[in-house]
């Protein structure tokens, strides 16, 4: 009788063992679902700024990335990073808002950053900007970002993606930093080299404008024969008629030329914000590739 009780004992330890994983499990789960530690702020940035859960690129791809989105951080005083996960929860915009802020992203550089995040399942990508780089990354600019990027992304070219999501951060910080942000109607200053190739187009232009009726003339003059008297020039007496030209009146309509303003896929301009679970404010956009 009491080997049984012993045993009794033994299989309810052990059922309350397993009945322990297998609630533990789900949480563990759960808590693998997002990638930060809480829902609070941290003062220090927890996350390096390349991390690639989903493994699309080589350890010294990696490290190279990493190390000029280091460099063009401290350059311009803003957190510039990139996040690829296998999956996640939720929207994807509002994914990479928090995964930007409650991973201190926001605390290094005065809420100032950069965030590109790719999610492999869906194949779907995020943007997120924050602090002054809402303005410096406009809507617009994340259009030409994302158009630069797309075709390296659909052919699996990752390495190559990121290296030029770095370039055009570089580019639109730069322009910021001059007072003249990238969006609608933005156009880069002319350089010698462009002067230069204006100046030899017009050139060409005027050669060609007045060489046409030069070519012209000579070749009205292929069937003209010298003359041995000016008999044949003679058109007879000169005659004048009178003639009167009356002014009767004047009539001047004017129509307003409507503005031109340049617009990709329909952005007018500015930069769209949204705010996150965490009350920051942040510009953004997403899609698939």
């Amino acid at each position: 009788m009491t080997n049984i009780i012993r045993r009794t004992k033994k299989i309810a330890s052990f059922m309350l063992l397993i009945n322990t994983f297998t609630l533990a499990f789900p949480l563990a789960a759960s808590a693998a679902d997002v990638l930060w530690d809480s829902y609070e702020i941290p003062s220090t940035r927890q996350k390096p700024r390349v991390y690639d859960c989903a493994d699309l690129l080589t350890d010294d791809e990696e490290s190279s990335v990493t190390l000029t989105l280091d460099t063009l951080s401290k350059q311009y005083k803003c957190s510039i990073a990139i996040l690829t996960t296998d999956s996640h929860n939720g929207s994807i915009q509002e994914y990479a808002d928090d995964y930007f802020d409650y991973n201190g992203f926001c605390s290094e550089y005065n809420d100032n950053g950069i965030l590109f995040m790719l999610s492999m399942e869906d194949r779907e990508w995020a943007i997120s900007t924050s602090g002054d780089a809402q303005y410096a990354v406009t809507d617009y600019g994340q259009e030409y970002m994302t158009e630069r990027m797309l075709p390296y992304l659909m052919e699996g070219a990752y390495y190559d993606a990121f290296c030029s999501y770095a370039g055009t951060c570089d580019y639109f910080l730069d322009l910021y930093s001059k007072g003249t942000p990238y969006d609608v109607g933005y156009e880069p200053p002319k350089t010698a080299s462009d002067y230069r190739r204006y100046a030899l187009i017009s050139i060409v232009i005027g050669i060609i404008a007045g060489a046409i009726p030069i070519l012209v003339m000579k070749s009205g003059l292929n069937n003209v024969k010298m003359a041995s008297g000016a008999a044949g020039y003679s058109r007879g007496g000169v005659q004048l008629n009178v003639k009167e030209d009356l002014f009767i009146n004047k009539t001047l309509t004017k129509t307003a030329r409507p503005k031109e303003t340049e617009s990709r896929g329909g952005s007018s301009g500015g930069s769209t914000l949204h705010t996150s679970s965490s009350g920051h404010s942040h510009g953004g956009s997403h899609g698939h590739f």
